[in-house]
């Protein structure tokens, strides 16, 4: 590898999800990084938690040394934590996005591309992207599917069911694309359930409008098992992927019809084998 990645970087997310955006801020002070003597990593990890901001354990190997670094993953804007790291004396930031990884530094010095995230972590590709609260990660969530067509009394219980998460706070996840699931989706957005929504493609770069409120409530993420740029449009085949991703990941399901002979029903068909 190249002077420039010689090191290596890793964070423990859950399910192995790698957020669109986050930094890591190593609590060390690497010389060969140009490190300079800051606050201990402790009481930046006590600052993070004051703060609020979802932060994950993480590490940095370097080159020559015994014991890995322990370091933060920090999902915030880059400008916040830039002025965190002013704070604490810490010379740059590790920004990742949309799993690239940046060498950010104060100051008038440029940002370096390093590579992709996958190149410094010595681990398995990501298959999993993700963007919002991805405390969402550690609850059970409950698959909702449904076939295009569906009759009206399935519909009707479609949308009792969806208001029950609401009262209860379930999670749901679903790729909302059928009109049922457009519709329950609407249910949802208005109150108490939580929201996992896998599009049939990789991550969008922005929030859908009517999505907002709930993405700054902590109710939503987007989670998508295809790599950034791969997959911009959804397809017949990446909906089935996407509906076989639903069901694995999902500790129940609820799937009010499914029509005869229709790509969910071979969809579930392939899950069960």
């Amino acid at each position: 590898m190249s002077e420039s990645s010689s090191f290596r970087l890793s964070a423990d997310f859950p399910h192995a999800a790698l957020p669109e955006v986050f930094g890591v801020v190593t609590a060390a002070d690497p010389l060969d990084l140009n490190g300079q003597s800051g606050l201990p990593g402790s009481i930046l990890g006590d600052a993070l938690r004051i703060k609020g901001w979802q932060h994950f354990p993480a590490q940095i190997d370097l080159p020559n040394s015994e014991e890995p670094r322990a370091s933060f993953a920090v999902i915030v804007n880059l400008s916040e934590l830039e002025r965190l790291m002013r704070d604490f004396i810490r010379p740059g930031i590790f920004w990742v996005c949309r799993g690239q990884v940046f060498q950010t530094f104060f100051g008038h010095q440029e940002p370096k591309h390093l590579g992709s995230w996958d190149r410094f972590t010595n681990r398995p590709p990501t298959k999993l992207h993700a963007s919002g609260n991805l405390s969402l990660l550690d609850q059970p969530a409950t698959a909702f599917l449904c076939s295009t067509k569906c009759p009206g009394d399935k519909i009707l219980e479609a949308y009792e069911w969806a208001r029950h998460q609401c009262d209860t706070g379930g999670t749901v996840i679903s790729g909302f694309h059928t009109p049922v699931e457009k519709d329950v989706l609407a249910i949802l957005l208005r109150r108490g359930a939580n929201i996992l929504w896998v599009p049939a493609r990789d991550l969008p770069k922005s929030v859908p409008k009517e999505l907002k409120s709930t993405d700054d409530e902590g109710r939503f993420m987007i989670l998508s098992p295809f790599t950034y740029g791969k997959i911009i449009r959804p397809s017949r085949e990446s909906c089935s992927l996407r509906n076989r991703f639903i069901l694995n990941y999902s500790s129940a399901r609820y799937i009010p019809h499914i029509a005869k002979g229709s790509s969910l029903a071979t969809d579930l068909e392939d899950h069960l084998i």
